[in-house]
């Protein structure tokens, strides 16, 4: 009896891995499909609002250096602040273009520790299975042995 039960346990091991990597692998397709709406989200939404507002606030300031009666030209005081501003929010850009990259990577690179984690359920299930049908082999020629049959 004790054969059929390592029978079962073998079947059940496989499918509680093949179950659990299915749903490891889930989330990692999950994870993979939030990085695509992040970054098109960042790249048509998220960066073209921040490009509109850096352009308001540069003719703002373009607008405010006029409005003092200064002289705007190379080597002015508003011009160099204008240069500043202009620098300044490139960085912007770069920084934002640069942080929604490493999100991006992240998720990446979380999916496919998934998918690794997913692999890792499947061959458990497998080595489980492996054993017990071995113990139920081992069960059965124990048995036979002892009736006499080996």
């Amino acid at each position: 009896m004790s054969a059929l039960g390592n029978i079962a346990a073998a079947q059940t091991a496989k499918r509680i891995g093949a179950y659990n990597a299915k749903v490891t692998r889930m989330e990692s397709d999950f994870i993979k499909a939030k990085a695509e709406v992040n970054k098109k989200f960042y790249n048509n939404v998220t960066k073209p609002l921040l490009l509109k507002n850096q352009a308001k606030a540069k003719a703002n300031l373009f607008v405010s250096s006029l409005r003092t009666g200064a002289e705007f030209r190379e080597g002015t005081t508003p011009y160099d602040v204008m240069l500043e501003n202009n620098v300044n929010q490139a960085f912007n850009v770069l920084i934002a273009d640069y942080n929604s990259e490493m999100d991006a990577n992240d998720q990446l690179n979380q999916s496919l520790m998934l998918e690794a984690q997913a692999q890792g359920q499947e061959y458990a299930g497998r080595m489980t299975a492996r054993a017990q049908k071995f113990a139920a082999v081992g069960s059965l020629l124990s048995d036979a042995n002892k009736i006499g049959v080996i």
